[in-house]
């Protein structure tokens, strides 16, 4: 009789039902994200989203094992999941390099020799510079028809 007094004082609490139905709400979410990604035909992706996928899984399932232990009254800081964590972490910060590596702009070799070509002054320049050079006439002058006069 006195665990059903402790059960309808405990329903009673507003703050423990309403932290129990956001966990009960939080569950279903994970579950519903773990579905959709396992129902993925894996031969189908390209190798970028493979490695998603699967750092996907592997956090969310060590994450999910570490909300467990913790639970369960285990210290995850002194098991395996914490070295096991660490590493899909870092697996994940290469994956985050090497597509950014991927996107990185690439120079031009061809492009940047031609500009560094010109940009240098040689002997050849001195000459060509010492010869006159004939201007053109800037102001042109147009007889009525719109035709250049000359």
């Amino acid at each position: 009789m006195a665990t059903l007094d402790l059960d309808e004082e405990l329903l009673k609490d507003e703050e423990l039902v309403a932290s129990i139905q956001n966990l009960d709400h939080s569950i279903v979410d994970i579950e519903t994200l773990l579905e959709s990604r396992m129902d993925i035909d894996y031969n189908s992706l390209s190798v970028e989203e493979k490695i998603k996928h699967d750092l996907l899984i592997a956090f969310a399932l060590n994450s999910l094992y570490w909300v467990y232990l913790r639970l369960d009254g285990v210290d995850p800081t002194s098991h395996n999941i914490k070295r096991e964590l660490d590493r899909v972490k870092s697996t994940v910060d290469m994956a985050k390099g090497a597509m950014a590596k991927k996107n990185m702009l690439r120079v031009d070799k061809k492009a940047a020799e031609r500009f560094i070509d010109h940009a240098l002054w040689t002997p050849e320049d001195k000459k060509r510079r010492s010869q006159p050079i004939e201007k053109p006439n800037k102001k042109i002058k147009f007889d009525e028809n719109g035709d250049p006069s000359k």
